[in-house]
């Protein structure tokens, strides 16, 4: 794999990517680092699937997209 196909792969605007398996939304959680939910596709979509599996457990204090 090239890496601009791995780029492509794991680029913000990549939600299919992010919400595959479990696995790949904690992946994408990790590469995702530094962007923030709700301004970030590929991490919102990932943080939604990893609340709605149970992995992940909102903050009550916080509001999310």
């Amino acid at each position: 794999m090239s890496i601009l196909a791995v780029l492509d792969q794991v680029s913000c605007a990549n939600t299919a990517w992010a919400t595959r398996t479990p696995r790949h939304a904690h992946h994408a959680m990790q590469v995702h680092l530094d962007c923030t939910v709700g301004e970030c596709p590929a991490k919102t979509h990932a943080w939604r699937m990893l609340v709605r599996l149970g992995h992940i457990r909102p903050d009550s204090g916080r509001p999310r997209s």
